[in-house]
């Protein structure tokens, strides 16, 4: 049999994969799993979709990505995201999964060392371990999941080479304190390592404003978004990168290498959504949406005995189970048993969080999220 490769070997199912696989036999499911919207894309990005394959919007472009898509997005982010941002400095991808690929491939080897505050994605770890770093877990702080500025300093060294940070970060829902952010810029030009932060739920941000840390200085910033959440097109796989030209430039030849270019098409849907004023109404219903549900899971939780923080930002409740006596993989497969409620295990986003579960509200109608917290109360009062 031929040997896997190394990098390979090391990647495992997510523990939001397994459960997953486990849901498929359950009858009667409600699927808390899952982080993709319930709303369709909006009707004016899927005509313009329709409209561009029948012109014949059906080649490579650029690698870069069409210009009119990067002028548009680099107007986005100088008057959403406050980063002084030009179309130069656009990479349009392949979802930020790509994105994040492409930047460890491109800055990170075998020695080098990447950190990741935690809870974070999996994919994180998966992919920084792909490349044959070593990952360094930096737990945030429990209360409040904020970055713990000064762990990361006593572990930031010669061989740190990239950390990764998801704002609004999944599964807290936590936006990092602007000072925070300003610290870890100044950290990473100083120290000489780049920070890539995941900003897909930039949009989805309920009391408190998005914080982009490009904004503080784009030197040795990667900032990654997309269109998969605000914008409901998970499947559409459409993303952008933003940083320094000479980083985009450093990055572009394995880009090209990989996927040539986004689709053609997808690319000009994706120019719709960002300009469409109709599509930006979406953005701004849904994301009121999403905070209605987020006040009414939260507070059910909260009273049902899940322990649970009101996210900032997306659309997760990360809920505390330590004080059931049950590891996070064996509470998500006891309710999932018993309730019948797809949640994820806390351990699948860091070695530290195994005492907690995270909950999604994105992909379950209001009378089904009612009908969830009425079973797991059922099923906590009896444990």
């Amino acid at each position: 049999m031929v040997k896997v490769a190394s990098g390979v070997e090391k990647i495992k199912l997510s523990g939001i994969e397994e459960m997953n696989e486990l849901a498929k036999k359950v009858e009667g499911l409600i699927n808390m799993g899952q982080g993709k919207p319930v709303f369709k894309t909006p009707l004016p990005v899927i005509n313009a979709a329709k409209k561009a394959l029948d012109e014949g919007h059906t080649k490579y472009t650029l690698s870069r990505g069409i210009e009119e898509l990067r002028v548009a997005l680099a107007n986005k982010m100088r008057d959403y995201n406050k980063i002084d941002a030009t179309p130069e400095e656009i990479l349009v991808t392949v979802g930020v999964s790509e994105g994040i690929s492409i930047s460890l491939m491109t800055y990170a080897e075998r020695g080098d060392k990447v950190i990741i505050p935690t809870p974070s994605h999996p994919f994180f770890r998966i992919m920084a371990e792909f490349v044959g770093a070593d990952v360094v877990e930096v737990p945030c702080k429990e209360g409040d999941f904020s970055l713990d500025i000064e762990a990361i300093e006593d572990i930031v060294d010669e061989r740190t080479k990239a950390m990764l940070i998801n704002v609004p970060n999944n599964p807290t829902g936590k936006i990092y304190d602007g000072r925070q952010l300003k610290s870890l810029q100044r950290m990473a030009t100083n120290q000489d390592f780049l920070v890539i932060s995941d900003e897909i739920y930039d949009y989805i941000v309920f009391e408190k404003k998005h914080e982009s840390i490009a904004k503080y200085g784009k030197e040795n910033i990667i900032t990654l978004s997309g269109f998969s959440k605000a914008y409901s097109m998970t499947g559409w796989r459409i993303g952008y990168m933003h940083s320094t030209e000479d980083i985009i430039d450093n990055i572009l030849p394995i880009h090209n290498s990989l996927v040539v270019s986004a689709p053609d098409f997808i690319q000009v849907a994706a120019l719709k959504a960002v300009n469409d004023e109709t599509s930006l109404n979406f953005v701004k219903a849904t994301t009121e949406e999403y905070r209605k549900r987020r006040d009414f899971v939260v507070k059910r939780l909260n009273e049902i005995g899940l322990p649970s923080n009101l996210p900032e930002g997306a659309y997760y409740a990360f809920s505390d189970i330590s004080s059931y006596r049950m590891d996070s993989l064996g509470f998500a497969k006891f309710l999932l048993k018993v309730a019948k409620v797809l949640c994820v295990p806390g351990i699948s986003f860091g070695k530290d969080w195994d005492g907690y579960v995270r909950f999604s509200f994105a992909d379950v109608p209001q009378s089904d999220l009612s009908e969830a917290m009425d079973r797991i109360e059922k099923v906590i009062k009896r444990m």
